[in-house]
């Protein structure tokens, strides 16, 4: 059973409410009853959440302007879930699309562009690298429309870095990086391979980036969105509407379309492992959760025929207890909170 919130113009699932954090071009309201000194960004995009040492959490967010003019914002949040600060983290990106988050709590955001790079920024105001971000080398020397990151950290001396690109013949790739902490992907890596799909139920890792970008033509168009969790790498294949498990361990995979109506795009894991969340671009765009047994559930979507037809949600986030979902309309340029009514998490 959906509610509709017309102020929001949005339908939402019922036992869940809603709020409106920010909006493009307005300064940000804070707790206490001051404002930002900065305006919201907008083309907003991919988003990740960090926590805190003093209990609160950043809302890292990408903004997908093109021509320099994009770049990496926080919204920043006390213990109790408040807006308390806003900030630029990094600006002259172009097209900054997706990210991901590090073993250490920073976030790599990625251009999704010709030669487009990756950029390791520290959300933490009390880090010592905090407003100093950097290039990676996860972009590689000539760069790429790369999109989003995922980590599998099981040797924590040898996290393993595996990154999106968003074209026709965008590969997968995988990144094992020498070392761990901030320098780690400022140093070369001990390997770099691509994702080749062999058959209907294994996979490879191939030298040959040649190879895997036939392996992406054939299989895996327009890769988008991917997170790793217990052994299993989950990613989106937006072209044709693919949800991709690959096991790590066995090196086998499944597949299956996604289970609404417009392309999925960027994508979220509980904080249990039961649901995975999903954007949507186009369409009457929503946010969906698919839980272990493969059924889709509605978190909200815009109301058919209103403001944002054909529009895309993005920034699907959870907080660090699970208990506040984020997610936002890109061309509208609003940022929502959602929670559950009964107080508890999302999972």
């Amino acid at each position: 059973l959906n509610i509709r919130n017309d102020q929001l113009g949005i339908d939402i699932s019922s036992g869940l409410s809603a709020r409106l954090l920010a909006s493009t071009g307005k300064f940000v309201d804070f707790v206490e009853g001051s404002i930002s000194n900065l305006a919201f960004h907008d083309a907003l995009d991919a988003a990740q959440v960090v926590p805190l040492p003093d209990g609160g959490w950043a809302y890292v967010s990408n903004s997908e302007r093109s021509s320099g003019r994009g770049g990496v914002y926080a919204l920043y949040f006390d213990s109790d879930g408040n807006v308390v600060d806003y900030k630029a983290l990094l600006t002259g990106l172009s097209r900054a699309c997706g990210n991901g988050v590090t073993p250490w709590n920073t976030v790599v955001s990625c251009e999704e562009i010709s030669g487009g790079q990756c950029y390791q920024m520290d959300p933490d105001p009390s880090g010592e690298n905090h407003l100093k971000p950097v290039m990676t080398k996860l972009g590689g020397p000539d760069g790429g429309s790369w999109e989003s990151v995922a980590v599998e950290n099981s040797n924590p001396n040898r996290p393993v870095f595996f990154i999106t690109e968003d074209n026709s013949q965008g590969v997968l790739k995988r990144f094992k990086a020498n070392g761990n902490g901030w320098d780690s992907l400022q140093s070369d890596p001990i390997q770099v391979t691509y994702l080749r799909i062999m058959d209907g139920t294994t996979f490879e890792w191939t030298g040959s980036e040649e190879a895997g970008r036939e392996s992406a033509r054939r299989y895996f168009a327009g890769a988008e969105g991917i997170s790793y969790r217990d052994g299993t790498l989950y990613f989106i294949a937006k072209v044709s509407q693919l949800l991709y498990s690959l096991d790590l361990d066995s090196m086998t995979y499944e597949v299956e379309r996604t289970g609404f109506p417009a392309q999925p795009d960027q994508i979220a894991l509980g904080k249990y492992g039961r649901y995975i969340y999903f954007c949507e671009d186009g369409g009457t765009p929503g946010v969906y959760a698919r839980d272990v047994d493969g059924s889709y559930e509605t978190v909200f979507s815009a109301i058919r025929g209103g403001c944002y037809d054909g529009d895309e949600t993005v920034g699907i986030a959870l907080s660090p207890d699970s208990k506040r979902l984020y997610a936002g309309y890109q061309d509208a340029g609003i940022l929502m909170e959602f929670t559950r009514d009964d107080g508890l998490a999302f999972e």
